[in-house]
């Protein structure tokens, strides 16, 4: 992307291998609580075997004209 850019100052590589390790270490570090890894769960099941068809805002969908659902 650097060279589509005109800037010759390398790939940028190096930068982003260091930004990995740090978000890895801090992810790492994180102990996730399991009662509300299991809530959320729960939550998400229920959302997901409702009925309800979530709405897409049209400025959130970015499906060519084509393909999207027709308004409300």
């Amino acid at each position: 992307m650097a060279e589509r850019n005109g800037d010759r100052r390398g790939t940028g590589r190096a930068a982003t291998s260091d930004i990995e390790s740090h978000l890895g270490t801090a992810l790492r570090a994180h102990a996730p609580d399991p009662e509300a890894e299991r809530r959320a769960l729960a939550a998400f099941r229920t959302a997901h075997a409702s009925a309800r068809t979530p709405r897409t805002r049209p400025r959130d969908d970015w499906r060519p004209a084509s393909t999207r659902a027709a308004p409300r």
